[in-house]
């Protein structure tokens, strides 16, 4: 004999289904106003509009255009799957590991680029925009320090590179705009664009074979 599902149950799955259905909606028409001119500003009025939505809705959910766009940025990095980079860095050999990320990281990269470059574009004078880079890029500085001090607690690293150099220039390499400098400026493929940011790796940081 089945059971009946209490109708209240019932009412609060089918509410929190259609909020959820509502923010992925108001997320996705964000990305798609942002891509169609990544240099200009999105207005909350126009994002309501285009996702049919009131813009007391939008601030019900994100509690603000900042909170909106930064929910963008972070639908960005799961959407990418960003934590399989995490999980390329974590593994034991920590060359292995950075060349590993950095597969994964191109292949990621070019699936998210032109909701990166619209974000990253706008930083500069769009102060919700800017909160959204800072969530693309939040934890990378550290974590580039600890994979440096991993190179030379491993031997890997040149005699004459520091960690903190070396940590500065893997932040570098793996950023977004670094990335799309070599994607898009010199029209690379992913593929491309890892070969040539793990040559200036080898070439910079690594101690020579003997």
């Amino acid at each position: 004999m089945k059971k009946s599902i209490p109708r209240r149950s019932y009412n609060q799955k089918a509410r929190a289904e259609g909020a959820a259905a509502t923010r992925r909606r108001i997320i996705d028409v964000t990305r798609d106003l942002l891509t169609r001119a990544p240099l200009e500003s999105v207005s909350l009025p126009a994002i309501a509009a285009e996702a049919e939505v009131a813009r007391s809705t939008v601030y019900a959910i994100f509690g603000s255009r900042e909170g909106l766009m930064v929910a963008v940025a972070e639908d960005l990095l799961d959407r990418g799957g960003f934590a399989r980079i995490g999980e390329a860095l974590r593994l034991p050999d920590v060359v292995r590991a950075f060349e590993i990320s950095i597969d994964v990281a191109m292949e990621l990269y070019s699936q998210e680029h032109q909701v990166s470059l619209a974000l990253l574009s706008l930083a500069a004078v769009d102060r919700d925009a800017s909160s959204a880079a800072a969530r693309l890029n939040r934890g990378r500085r550290e974590g580039m320090r600890k994979i440096a001090q991993r190179m030379h607690d491993q031997g890997a690293l040149r005699d004459d590179v520091t960690v903190e150099e070396a940590a500065d220039l893997l932040w570098l390499i793996t950023s977004f705009e670094t990335f799309g400098q070599l994607y898009r400026d010199r029209s690379l493929t992913p593929k491309q664009v890892g070969e040539r940011l793990m040559a200036i790796t080898r070439r910079t940081l690594y101690r020579p074979n003997d």
